[in-house]
């Protein structure tokens, strides 16, 4: 076992929340503050990111991404589909059940996965991790889907509703960060250098941001109350998922790098956003918001067992010493 992995990336990963959570219990930050750092994150530093992974990335290179995508597609919907059947066993109400295994099935990629990957692979991390995000957009608007399907009354237009939510998401800065790096991809247009460097050094903040707000949002006590979908949650996101997601890439022959960054995607917690649709419908609100965090706390411990494993199996793909602090340099060898 290499100690680098665990001195480089599993130890700060852990200190960056660990260092959230304790400046909370102190009283330097408080839980709406890191809704701000969330908010930072999501409207700032991941856009910044987005545009220059995407503006710096060959679109002739696109291709090899796609097969991450649709693998990691493809295991969310199967762990989709047994936890609800699982649901069903415990004769839980359909729409209950289909979002317990939401909760079971949807990656936090946008705070947890992404930041991770780029800290492990720079910019091709940064691509893995946008599908990562785009992979949990759509399950997000098949849960909001089902919602409507089953309150909508008979006249309701469930074409204008999933329309109206499908352009709220176009809207936000994370998609229209998205459509900009294609652009300027395709049209092989590159961005100045003062340009590129000062979004490279926004996104370079994703990583420590977003796992200290996580910190910042932990709570310990969600374990005395709804222990049943916990356990059940924690089974299927946290073992299951990984575990299928390593097979799923071996039978799939996966390359090393989209294999890493789907069984990292599939290892992290339930996905924060859910629990917003969740709280936005009413539905299974108090379970998802117990889920979501002591996931969050459990997945502290599981991801680093699977980073471990996963470099002891591709040492190669472990180049954090070489991406994270020279993120920005993704056209820097066509000027030296």
């Amino acid at each position: 076992m290499s100690s680098d992995v665990i001195f480089n990336v599993v130890l700060p990963i852990f200190l960056f929340v660990v260092a959230g959570y304790l400046f909370r219990v102190v009283g330097k930050f408080n839980r709406s503050e890191s809704n701000n750092l969330i908010g930072y994150a999501m409207k700032v530093a991941i856009p910044s990111m987005i545009i220059v992974a995407l503006a710096n990335e060959p679109v002739e290179d696109y291709a090899p991404y796609a097969a991450f995508f649709l693998t990691f597609l493809l295991i969310t919907t199967i762990i989709f589909v047994a936890a609800l059947a699982c649901a069903k066993i415990f004769r839980m109400p359909w729409l209950e059940g289909s979002y317990f295994s939401a909760t079971c099935s949807l990656s936090n990629t946008c705070m947890i996965a992404l930041p991770i990957l780029v800290m492990l692979l720079g910019r091709p991390g940064a691509v893995y991790g946008i599908l990562g995000v785009i992979n949990l957009i759509i399950g997000l608007q098949v849960m909001s889907f089902l919602y409507d399907f089953h309150h909508g009354e008979a006249d309701q237009s469930l074409t204008k509703n999933l329309l109206k939510s499908l352009w709220s998401t176009a809207c936000q800065p994370y998609f229209v960060a998205m459509v900009v790096g294609v652009i300027i991809s395709i049209t092989g247009w590159q961005l100045p250098d003062t340009i590129d460097t000062t979004l490279s050094l926004f996104g370079a903040t994703v990583a420590p941001v977003a796992l200290f707000a996580v910190g910042i949002d932990l709570d310990f006590s969600v374990f005395k109350k709804h222990l049943l979908p916990i356990l059940g949650a924690t089974i299927f996101k946290l073992i299951l998922m990984p575990i299928l997601a390593w097979f799923m890439c071996h039978w799939l022959g996966l390359d090393p790098i989209a294999t890493v960054a789907v069984v990292l995607c599939s290892s992290v917690a339930a996905a924060k956003c859910q629990y917003g649709v969740a709280k936005q419908k009413h539905i299974y609100v108090e379970p998802t918001a117990a889920i979501v965090a002591s996931t969050t706390i459990l997945s502290i411990i599981t991801l680093a067992i699977v980073i471990i494993q996963l470099n002891e199996v591709y040492p190669e793909v472990f180049q954090m010493e070489k991406t994270f602090h020279h993120f920005h340099h993704g056209h820097s060898s066509t000027g030296s």
